[in-house]
């Protein structure tokens, strides 16, 4: 096996055939993920939760995230962001005056472009902001990967005094490589040092069925064979599992596995050895297979033959079909042809014409009857009760009304539903209540919501009127960790409050893999826009 991380990567004859659906564009990127995707972040749950709450209880801390090149640092420090309303994301290593410049960057992303000359004043002006703030406690992430360990605790050790002193969540990068270049008394300033590192089996199998929901219109399940192919060549790191994912599904794209059966072993053919004296044999029982006896006609071209015109043969119609019908409709196919055979087509040139009134008649003349015996006819004719016989029996509920009627009355309601559930082919074993539950649960890849409840919407309590905020930016899941601190109630409260926006009509569902994703509906989006609580998106 040949693979690169690094360079082209040549595929080799043991990678695993991944069954990817089909695809709209490739969803495995090696770049990071930016503010707004939180739901691709996986495997962070836990210090996405935790920095959550010092956010949100707005409590200052200063932390050190060490973990080595391509565990999602930068994914999870933009992921991160979407928790407050400040946030500044340090990248770029400046050329000159680190300190100075990189102050100067935080100062125009809190404050405003017009920075005081001197650091002192910049500093001050800093800690005023953070301190007036309202809301959620604003996020300083500083991910230098590039800069070198050593250069970079001498610049981190004349600003950590700066960012002691503001009211701010401050998280620091590093890789291991850096890390190890600081020394003790740097790191003892902040309060908290954690360690990112790599994916486990699970979730390095839910990152890639996440990746592969957002642009699949059907769900697709890793198998176990990929998952393991992964593993061995990754070793759990995220960037590395999506380069290597992306080069599969590129290399499955370009050229679709074919599907391999098991060869057939077919007996050996007996190998029959001939002589050159029964060659002549062969010869002599050819020439009597091809001989033609005599008076037995041989095939001649007529050409006169052809420009006679054909014979017309008519099949004489009995009234039965030759093809039986079969099937669920079978029934319903046999009255159509009993009737056709019973009522045949009106033939208007076997139809007698209508008698023409005399001449000199009035039409609106009252017509009298000169017999002495004459009686009116009533209006109605009773109905009279007759046994039906068996040939009747399929025609007497052709009509609608008769149909329904004999529903009410027999109440063979069970019994129609099962001839329905048959025709549709419907798994045995299933009741009632199971079928009509099944009917209402989304389907695997597509959005579903419903009618818009206008009274729900007006009436949300504070915990749904924040789903209903984030969805308006983002999709949510009722797993969401961060979501779930946030409101302070685990994962069945929240299944149960998306499922109520649900059915309001507030929220819309899609089954992404095994997770369920909501997101604010057009309708529910139309109505906060005509309140004027909510900017229309152009």
């Amino acid at each position: 096996m040949i693979y690169s991380l690094n360079s082209s990567t040549i595929m080799s004859e043991d990678s695993p055939a991944l069954g990817i659906p089909g695809l709209r564009n490739n969803p495995f990127q090696a770049r990071p993920l930016e503010r707004g995707r939180s739901e691709l972040l996986v495997g962070r749950d836990e210090l996405s939760a935790r920095w959550t709450r010092f956010i949100k209880a707005r409590n200052a801390r200063m932390v050190l995230l060490i973990g080595e090149s391509g565990t999602g640092r930068s994914s999870l420090m933009r992921c991160l962001s979407e928790e407050t309303q400040k946030s500044v994301h340090l990248d770029m290593f400046p050329d000159s005056e680190h300190a100075q410049k990189i102050l100067h960057e935080i100062f125009v992303s809190f404050v405003g472009f017009e920075v005081p000359s001197s650091t002192p004043e910049m500093v001050s002006r800093l800690v005023q902001e953070t301190e007036k703030s309202s809301g959620p406690l604003p996020l300083i992430s500083l991910d230098y990967a590039n800069v070198d360990g050593k250069k970079l605790s001498e610049v981190l050790s004349t600003l950590v005094a700066a960012f002691e002193r503001m009211n701010a969540l401050v998280v620091v990068v590093l890789s291991t490589e850096q890390r190890a270049q600081w020394p003790t008394n740097l790191v003892s300033r902040f309060d908290h040092v954690d360690i990112i590192g790599a994916l486990e089996r699970d979730e390095v199998r839910r990152l890639c069925e996440s990746r592969m929901a957002t642009t699949a219109n059907i769900s697709w399940t890793m198998s176990d064979g990929a998952l393991d192919y992964v593993m061995e060549n990754t070793l759990g790191n995220p960037s590395r599992v999506m380069r290597l994912m992306r080069d599969l599904v590129d290399e499955e794209r370009a050229n679709p596995r074919e599907v391999k059966f098991d060869s057939v072993i077919e007996p050996p053919n007996p190998i029959v050895s001939v002589q050159d004296s029964s060659i002549n044999n062969i010869d002599e029982m050819l020439d009597e297979e091809m001989s033609v006896e005599p008076g037995v006609p041989i095939f001649d071209l007529n050409l006169d033959k052809l420009e006679e015109e054909p014979e017309t043969i008519y099949m004489e119609d009995t009234g039965v079909s030759s093809t039986p019908v079969r099937g669920p409709f079978s029934g319903l196919a046999a009255r159509n042809r009993d009737n056709k055979n019973l009522a045949p087509r009106f033939d208007k040139t076997k139809a007698k014409p209508a008698q023409r009134e005399p001449v000199g008649g009035d039409a609106n003349e009252l017509w009298l009857a000169n017999e002495p015996n004459a009686v009116l006819a009533p209006q109605s004719v009773p109905i009279v009760d007759e046994p039906l016989t068996d040939d009747q029996d399929d025609d007497y509920f052709e009509s609608k009304e008769e149909f329904e009627e004999d529903v009410v009355v027999n109440g063979d309601v069970e019994g129609l539903l099962g001839q329905l559930f048959e025709a549709l082919n419907v798994p045995d074993g299933l009741s009632l209540a199971e079928l009509l539950a099944g009917m209402r649960r989304p389907v695997l890849g597509r959005r579903e919501s419903n009618a818009l409840d206008v009274h729900t919407l007006r009436n949300l309590s504070k915990n749904e009127a924040v789903l209903v905020e984030v969805s308006s930016t983002r999709e949510l899941s009722p797993s969401d960790s961060r979501l779930q601190d946030r409101l302070k109630i685990g994962r069945p409260r929240m299944s149960q409050m998306c499922n109520r926006l649900y059915r309001a009509g507030i929220l819309s569902v899609q089954q992404r893999g095994r997770s369920r994703m909501f997101k604010l509906t057009n309708d529910a989006r139309a109505q906060m826009v005509a309140w004027g609580i909510m900017e229309a998106s152009v």
